[in-house]
């Protein structure tokens, strides 16, 4: 009897053990972001509200790196610069992986800078990242209480810290795994294409459209339709990115509604692709960061205007 329980004790040790060293193992395997922390705007989270946010990070490169990678999502939409230049984004979705973008041509030797613009239409979300400059140097910047954030923009931010804009540290929301956000698998993306030409509308023209609107009636949320008038943008059979332009800056983050089309039928219903673009303090102008094939813009509201940069 003795024997038994020694031999169960052992049995139980090792098994413990194990378990241990693989969930050891198994969390460096998945962790590919290392001590990043997802983070955001200070703000609160259950108001509802529009945000568009601008996480900022000046650094040191060694001379010595083998590549320069930048590891990164912004969940639901983001779009990343890189020493002033546009790198990529998306919007996110129900796709959460972690892009991957190199940007070794335009690294330097010395001081760089990451910007990141993270818009969400209801203040849900956060930012990872992470920089790589050889396999066996990952992480070399991380998303974390280093970052200033920025509530305002200005094409400056680009290119460094504007005296004038107030920044503030970011929320720490923490390290995946955590909320809705798991490990990430990595993706490699290409760098974004620079815009060569803005093409206007062929026609444009107006009418009364349809928006899902959520209220909360005696407790309960419910889906009600809201009736709106809308600006219709025809540029023909298309593909490139959308950009927008309020007809004056925004003072605060102001959510923009756009339906996209490619036949008049698709413009009525209230079912079809309908996005929202979120647009920061002191933005005039953004591009969709998805590259889409559509005929029609339609813009909700009086508060912006469309055409496509290809």
């Amino acid at each position: 009897m003795r024997r038994l329980t020694i031999v169960l004790i052992v049995l139980l040790v090792t098994t413990f053990a194990l378990s241990r060293l693989y969930l050891l193992y198994s969390h460096k395997f998945y962790d590919v972001t290392g001590t990043a922390e997802w983070i955001t705007d200070k703000h609160r989270l259950a108001a509802g509200e529009a945000l568009a946010f601008f996480a900022a990070r000046d650094f040191e490169l060694p001379s010595n790196r083998y590549y320069t990678k930048i590891k990164i999502v912004g969940d639901p939409e983001y779009t990343l610069y890189f020493n002033g230049v546009e790198i990529g984004g998306r919007r996110v979705g129900e796709d959460r992986w972690l892009d991957v973008y190199d940007v070794t041509p335009i690294a330097k030797t010395g001081r760089n800078r990451i910007v990141v613009a993270v818009r969400s239409d209801n203040g849900v979300g956060g930012l990872i990242a992470a920089l790589d400059i050889a396999p066996d140097y990952q992480n070399m910047v991380v998303s974390g209480s280093d970052w200033k954030i920025y509530r305002q923009w200005s094409d400056r931010l680009l290119l460094a810290d504007v005296p004038s804009i107030a920044s503030r540290p970011p929320m720490l929301l923490g390290r995946p795994p955590m909320r809705r956000w798991n490990y990430l698998e990595r993706r490699e993306r290409s760098l974004a294409t620079p815009p060569q030409k803005i093409v206007p509308p062929k026609n444009v023209s107006t009418m009364i459209g349809a928006l899902p609107e959520v209220r909360v009636i005696n407790g309960v949320a419910v889906t009600v339709t809201s009736r709106s008038g809308a600006t219709v943008y025809d540029f023909g059979p298309t593909r490139g990115r959308a950009r927008l332009t309020l007809h004056d800056p925004a003072r605060v983050s102001v959510r923009v509604n756009v339906r996209f089309a490619n036949d008049p039928s698709e413009l009525a219903p209230l079912e079809g692709n309908l996005q929202s673009f979120v647009f920061g303090s002191g933005e005039q102008t953004i591009i969709d960061p998805v590259e889409r094939s559509f005929r029609y813009v339609m813009v909700y509201g009086s508060l912006a205007r469309a055409d496509v940069a290809q």
